[in-house]
C-alpha cells in the first residue's frame, strides 16, 4: 500500500471523526518512513487537534510551527535530553533538511544531550547514538565484567574436573 493511498484513508477516517484509526495509520506510516518531515507535521497537527500538547511537541519539533507551549510540554514529559533525542526516531541527521527554528532547536537539544552524557551523539543507519566512550571510566565497567566472566568459567571448570575425579 503506498503512503498516498494511507494518507487518503487518514483523510476519510478524519472526515468521518475516527481519530484513533488515523492516528494508528500515521504511526505506521511513520514507522515506515521515520525521515519525512510532512509526515512528522500531519502527525503533530492531529496530536494538536485532540489536545495531546506534549506529542504535538514531539512530532512537531522538527518543524517550523510547534509552538513554544507543545516543545516545553514534550520536555516536562520526557525530561532526558538523550530520550528526547531518540524518541524523535529519525534514521538521519535532518539538519539540513530544516528550517532555521526547527535547526536551532535540534542544535540545542545535541548540545544539551552530549553536556548530559554518556558521549557526543553520533548519526547512524539506526539514528542518533552516543558515539565512542570518551575516557577510561566508561570502559572500566566492560573490563570487570569481563574479568568476573572468566572467574565464573575457570570456576566451572575446576568444578567439572573435581566432578569427574569424584566419579572415577
Amino acid at each position: 500500500m503506498t503512503s498516498e493511498h494511507v494518507l487518503a484513508k487518514v483523510e476519510a477516517d478524519l472526515r468521518r471523526g475516527h481519530v484513533h484509526p488515523a492516528m494508528q495509520r500515521l504511526a505506521s506510516l511513520n514507522a515506515a518512513y521515520p525521515d519525512d518531515l510532512e509526515l512528522r507535521a500531519r502527525r503533530a497537527a492531529l496530536y494538536r487537534q485532540v489536545g495531546n500538547v506534549a506529542e504535538a511537541g514531539r512530532w512537531g519539533f522538527l518543524t517550523e510551527d510547534a509552538s513554544a507551549q507543545e516543545i516545553a510540554a514534550f520536555e516536562r514529559s520526557y525530561p532526558g535530553a538523550w530520550q528526547r533525542v531518540r524518541l524523535l526516531t529519525v534514521t538521519a541527521d535532518p539538519t539540513d533538511r530544516l528550517g532555521p527554528v526547527a535547526g536551532a532547536r535540534l542544535g540545542r537539544l545535541v548540545e544539551q544531550a552530549e553536556r548530559e552524557g554518556p558521549a557526543p551523539v553520533t548519526w547512524t543507519e539506526a539514528g542518533p547514538r552516543p558515539g565512542e566512550s570518551s575516557s577510561w571510566q566508561d570502559d572500566l565497567g566492560c573490563l570487570v565484567a569481563a574479568v568476573i566472566g572468566l572467574v565464573l568459567v575457570a570456576l566451572t571448570v575446576v568444578g567439572l574436573i573435581t566432578v569427574l575425579r569424584w566419579a572415577w
